[in-house]
């Protein structure tokens, strides 16, 4: 029976499509030229799911247009980051060494992925700009797959688009090396995109975050319970007729830093400042910011200030137009977050160093910028043949126990792939979480307040008493003071593993005592707190300095007044 009887039987029974809907994608083929050949009549494909097998290399020789319902789903060994052996795709470099995308999403497509690991990293070092273009295609799913070594976006969307849900899946090394940092993304939004949901993601190591690009609306966009760690710029642009972004950690954000000439994308995100004096279009807006934790290494503010002489800062959350926002429409809330607050990972793949060389080569040399990337997944030999660097070797559990409940669910910030039984928790109660977060949009109590800008964060010192105890061994213990830069007045905790007497102290930068909070004071074992007040002292780095006669422990503050 040739394709096109076959092709009139199904039509005419009704069936709508073939019935043999899977097909197993031979290794040893190109999977562009496989998935291009499988159609029938007027270009219907035969097969609606493409499998393919653990363990096993499957390889592009250029870019897959795609105009229909595309799936390629590997085996479920769980969680994608501790699956051994998941099915591995790559991208062949063009005959000029070039590097080339891999789908092509087009009117009328679709493209599932599930299952399975990308690498951007073509066997001549060369990255792959997009794995997945999106043109006209109307939906985008992935799910449990994991990313790694691209240059400019996972997915860009220049086309309109119904639907983009992102979920379970690790994004790794969003490359970019050396000049400008913004690229290296998960997703770009360059046109609408009706329902966006990106939940429970972990992203490793990106140039700028999440993007749109233009003063237009976009979509009902969910950003929730992900792990965000070390963005070189955060930049988020915010387009969203409902937007909510909540319980997630971005760890190191904005390591780049900033000058006093910029902030724009550097800042955690834009608004739409710009839709304040337009009649009726700050009414369909509906935002929900709240419950994130925000933490920058004290080992990048300190290299702001002994490198670079203070001529690089840390960023801003958001950009201060954002107040005028809020004052113009009763449905933009942004809740408290989390800063300043160490989540304690359990292993933490940082290179730190590393960073650091990048940041001095992006203010000072414009040249020889550091390799900041983890191990990549994907590894090629001379010869061209791969190695295979997976499961990694880092976990971003944290021991933290404050923040294990400090989500709006009461279940851990972050990824809650890190934290299985909690994340079943959320999946049976999920829509009621949603419910309640779409609730806060109008109801948030807790929130920012215009113009105090203090007022966007909850303090270390609000949960740090109570869990000091657990985040520290039994040891004599300075925490770092909060809020920091503070003007006038800044809260700072300790511990002692003894009732012992102590002192503490300010010291300016040049090394004069400027303040005695307490001198030989006597205190029980365990944590305390103290309020330091510098409204008599003028603007400048300080230094507390707590001292128990055999021990001296140091910590930096800026007054900024």
């Amino acid at each position: 029976m040739n394709k096109f009887v076959l092709l009139f039987l199904v039509l005419f029974l009704g069936l709508g499509i073939v019935l043999a809907q899977e097909l197993t994608l031979d290794p040893e083929k190109f999977v562009n030229t496989q998935i291009a050949a499988d159609t029938l009549a007027d270009g219907i494909q035969a097969h609606s799911v493409y499998k393919v097998e653990s363990g096993t290399y499957y390889a592009f020789d250029g870019a897959l247009d795609v105009d229909f319902d595309l799936v390629i789903e590997g085996p479920y060994n769980g969680w994608i980051f501790y699956d051994a052996t998941p099915p591995v795709f790559f991208q062949t470099p063009s005959n000029e060494g070039a590097q080339r995308d891999m789908i092509n999403l087009n009117q009328g497509g679709s493209v599932t992925l599930k299952n399975i690991l990308l690498t951007g990293l073509h066997p001549n070092d060369v990255n792959i700009s997009s794995f997945v273009r999106n043109f006209a295609g109307y939906k985008i799913v992935w799910d449990n797959c994991a990313f790694s070594d691209h240059r400019d976006h996972c997915t860009r969307s220049t086309g309109a688009t119904e639907e983009i849900t992102i979920t379970n899946c690790v994004f790794i090394n969003g490359d970019r090396r050396g000049g400008s940092p913004f690229g290296g993304m998960p997703y770009r939004l360059d046109a609408a995109c009706a329902n966006l949901t990106f939940e429970n993601n972990t992203v490793v190591n990106s140039g700028r975050l999440l993007g749109n690009g233009g003063n237009f609306f976009t979509s009902k966009m969910h950003e929730i319970h992900n792990s965000f760690l070390n963005q070189q710029v955060n930049g988020h642009e915010q387009h969203w007729f409902e937007g909510i972004q909540a319980n997630n950690i971005f760890y190191n954000w904005s390591w780049r830093g900033r000058t006093a000439n910029t902030n724009g994308y550097e800042a955690y995100f834009t608004t739409w400042e710009y839709f304040v004096d337009v009649e009726n279009k700050l009414d369909s807006l509906a935002l929900y910011n709240g419950r994130n934790l925000f933490y920058l290494e004290p080992a990048f503010t300190d290299y702001y200030h002994d490198v670079l002489a203070d001529s690089v800062f840390p960023c801003l959350l958001w950009n201060l137009d954002i107040d005028s926002t809020i004052l113009a429409d009763d449905n933009f809330t942004i809740g408290k977050s989390y800063g300043d607050f160490d989540p304690m990972f359990t292993d933490n793949p940082s290179q730190i160093d590393s960073m650091l060389g990048w940041v001095y080569a992006n203010w000072v040399t414009k040249a020889d910028y550091s390799d900041w990337r983890i191990t990549p997944p994907v590894t090629w030999n001379e010869d061209g043949t791969p190695n295979l660097n997976w499961p990694p070797d880092w976990d971003l559990s944290y021991s933290q126990s404050y923040l294990k409940t400090a989500g709006t669910d009461g279940l851990p910030l972050g990824d809650l792939n890190w934290f299985p039984d909690d994340k079943a928790t959320y999946l049976a109660n999920r829509d009621a979480y949603i419910a309640a977060l779409q609730d806060s949009i109008a109801n948030a109590t807790d929130v920012y307040i215009p113009g105090d800008a203090a007022s966007a964060l909850i303090t270390p010192s609000m949960v740090s008493i109570k869990n000091l105890d657990l985040a520290t061994p039994d040891k004599f213990y300075l925490a770092n003071n909060y809020p920091n830069p503070f003007n006038p007045t800044t809260k700072i905790a300790f511990k002692l593993a003894k009732t012992d007497k102590i002192s503490m102290k300010i010291y300016d930068i040049t090394g004069q005592l400027v303040k005695t909070v307490f001198d030989n004071k006597k205190y029980t074992a365990g944590t305390h707190e103290v309020t330091i007040d510098m409204s008599k002292h003028s603007s400048g780095v300080y230094f507390t300095v707590l001292n128990n006669g055999s021990q001296e422990l140091v910590r930096k503050m800026m007054l900024i007044k």
